[in-house]
């Protein structure tokens, strides 16, 4: 019983880290100069990349996890003054943790992975309207946490039996572009005064998070019906807000969020290899979602 609870702590409050401190906080906090930001990203990729490497004796993924989050620990007091190099450094160890969280979930995890996306998108929603320079207590709390269940899956195992999957490039294209229009689309609502859906309706936007979720694990569909219906949440999303209409918005856009998170997940952890895993989202982390931050301080789309 314990482990199950720790698997989903420990993701659950690494996301909410992820969306709280990184995508929201820092960013807000270096009011989104992607100059100043550059460091994070940077030593993001390298992170990503260095998670998939032989540590010397090091190889289960589960001690690279307690050491990254060791490291985060440290540099989660330093929020929210950062230079260029503990600014990197700290890219580096959310870097470490994007893959290896993900690989520690295959097929019989699954109910695992859906607790702890409702953990992230309900711990992160609330915490939204929080003043960015202000969630230094945050950053220490949720590293705590997760370093905590971590210390407690110290002997886990990842699942072995899972026959090995190994996609094509192409076929993780939808998940970065998905990415790529979350972040363009986040970035572009949460910088509009008219569309402040976080602050006037937080309770709503967590209740169509958990729907969106509910939705992706019970309802299911062929790929090809899946990325279909995905095209038409996001179509959807974007429609409203070029309308500005924040209380449908509201209803549409979490539920969008988490749906195509569960598809983005599930596929990620089909992936046996932790080197090509870590390869892919090196895209689908990085790359789409900076691109995405890009084109949303361009206002290119929107």
């Amino acid at each position: 019983m314990i482990q199950p609870i720790a698997l989903a702590l420990l993701l659950g409050f690494e996301l909410s880290y992820y969306l709280l401190i990184v995508q929201t906080g820092i960013v807000q906090h270096y009011h989104s100069d992607l100059f100043k930001l550059f460091p994070i990203f940077v030593g993001g990729i390298a992170g990503t990349i260095f998670s998939a490497q032989a540590w010397g004796s090091i190889t289960n993924p589960i001690h690279k996890i307690i050491l990254a989050l060791a490291l985060q620990l440290m540099l989660s007091f330093l929020y929210p003054e950062y230079n260029v190099f503990t600014l990197g450094v700290l890219g580096v160890s959310v870097g470490l943790m994007a893959p290896l969280g993900i690989y520690l979930f295959k097929e019989k995890q699954q109910k695992e992975l859906l607790f702890a996306l409702a953990i992230a998108y309900s711990v992160g929603t609330y915490g939204f309207t929080s003043a960015a320079d202000e969630r230094g207590g945050i950053a220490v709390i949720f590293t705590l946490i997760s370093l905590g269940s971590a210390l407690l899956l110290k002997n886990y195992k990842v699942e072995e039996n899972t026959k090995l999957v190994s996609h094509t490039f192409t076929s993780y294209l939808p998940l970065m572009l998905w990415i790529l229009l979350d972040s363009n689309l986040f970035e572009s609502i949460s910088r509009h005064k008219g569309l402040d859906i976080w602050s006037n309706q937080t309770f709503l936007i967590i209740l169509f998070h958990l729907c969106g979720l509910a939705a992706a694990y019970f309802i299911h569909m062929s790929t090809l019906k899946k990325q279909l219906f995905i095209a038409l949440l996001f179509s959807g999303s974007y429609t409203l807000s070029y309308l500005e209409l924040p209380l449908v918005l509201a209803a549409v856009y979490p539920f969008t969020i988490s749906y195509y998170n569960v598809v983005v997940f599930t596929t990620l952890t089909k992936e046996m290899s932790l080197t090509r895993l870590a390869f892919m989202m090196v895209f689908i982390g990085w790359v789409a979602s900076g691109i995405g931050l890009a084109l949303a301080l361009s206002k290119t789309l929107h």
